[in-house]
């Protein structure tokens, strides 16, 4: 009996090495795929406004709306001093802050859609709605905003510091 248990199961390992497996186009048995070839997920990356251009791993590499590679935000191999850029997007427009997310699994598998800071439309009532909501918050609880929003990812070094002098500017 274990001989011919054996005896099948080389028989399929045969089967399989004869058929050419492959990971990029599945295993054929010359009728059809015994195993369907592996589609590669996009990550969808929006932005409003649109047209942001579109860096991964530090290099521009097109403008939303744009679809790219796991691959791409995410390389087996790369170059110590871009480990800072690994698993990361950012999306840049002229008059507008940069914008900057970790890919997680959510963004894997829904996609990025960016809300890019642009300005004020209406300076004078953006001001005042600022200046309203920074006068109930501490000194303190302001800090520990940007330092929130900074461990999270949400925004980059440069962002949470740049924050931090105008929150210490205002002393």
């Amino acid at each position: 009996m274990f001989l011919k248990r054996s005896g099948s199961a080389l028989a399929f390992v045969n089967l399989l090495l004869v058929t050419g497996c492959s990971s990029m186009g599945g295993a054929s048995n010359g009728v059809g795929n015994i195993f369907p070839p592996v589609a590669e997920d996009l990550i969808k990356i929006e932005s409003e406004p649109s047209e942001a251009a579109v860096y991964v791993m530090g290099e521009k590499i097109g403008v939303t709306p744009l679809k790219i590679s796991h691959k791409d935000v995410f390389p087996n191999t790369y170059p110590k001093e871009k480990e800072s850029v690994y698993g990361r997007v950012t999306l840049k427009k002229a008059g507008c802050s940069d914008f900057t997310r970790t890919v997680n699994t959510e963004i894997s598998s829904g996609g990025l859609r960016a809300q890019l800071e642009c300005g004020d439309m209406n300076p004078a009532l953006s001001r005042t709605s600022r200046e309203a909501s920074r006068s109930s918050e501490t000194i303190e609880q302001r800090l520990d905003k940007i330092k929130d929003l900074r461990s999270k990812g949400l925004i980059s070094e440069e962002e949470a510091n740049k924050a931090r002098a105008r929150v210490l500017d205002d002393l």
